[in-house]
């Protein structure tokens, strides 16, 4: 996994965004392209069958992006609730702060993206918002804790664990209700996206 922290924006751009404008746009530069549909390597993703509708199911917003010179044709990371990203796929290292502020004009972080390339430059990203929580738990890549009642069960990587649960992901579960499952699947280190149902 990598961690960039993006470039601050200058106070033009700054007040700019914050009155709805495109700071590019305003600016003089290229304006942004005709939006698109979500590319279906997103569809996919997500369940949609290919070319079942103009936006995917499960994202919180669907926006086209130009960016040059990045190497792939696809791109993940996680954007966590300081702004930091954490990139989960990509080929390279380029600086994907036009992804995240393309998908920061209408959804806040910490959320899950994904980006696919369209044609040449043009990419399209799909953005999620999750929770996130820190939890330190130093084995696994994914954590889930059903409780109901008494009963209850806690599995690492998918196989049953004779540890205790994390008291972060008890607490996460508890505030829902007596009966719950918690998902945590493990960002960088001891962050984790998390997701609570109650039962």
């Amino acid at each position: 996994m990598g961690l960039f922290r993006r470039g601050k924006e200058t106070l033009n751009e700054q007040l700019l965004r914050e009155a709805g404008f495109d700071p590019a746009q305003a600016l003089g530069d290229q304006p942004p392209p005709v939006p698109l549909e979500p590319p279906k390597s997103l569809l996919t993703r997500v369940g949609v069958p290919d070319g079942s509708g103009p936006a995917p199911k499960g994202w919180d917003t669907a926006v086209t992006v130009t960016v040059p010179d990045l190497a792939g044709d696809r791109v993940e990371f996680t954007t966590i609730p300081n702004g930091d990203v954490i990139v989960g796929e990509e080929a390279g290292d380029a600086d994907l702060s036009p992804f995240a502020d393309a998908v920061e004009r209408r959804v806040d972080p910490p959320y899950r993206a994904v980006a696919a390339r369209q044609d040449g430059d043009l990419w399209a990203v799909g953005a999620k918002r999750i929770e996130v929580a820190r939890i330190p738990f130093p084995r696994g890549d994914r954590l889930d804790l059903s409780r109901s009642g008494d009963a209850g069960e806690f599995r690492v990587d998918g196989e049953p664990d004779d540890a205790a649960a994390p008291p972060e992901l008890e607490r996460l579960g508890e505030a829902s209700g007596e009966r719950f499952y918690v998902e945590a699947a493990r960002i960088d280190g001891e962050l984790w996206e998390v997701e609570v149902t109650a039962m």
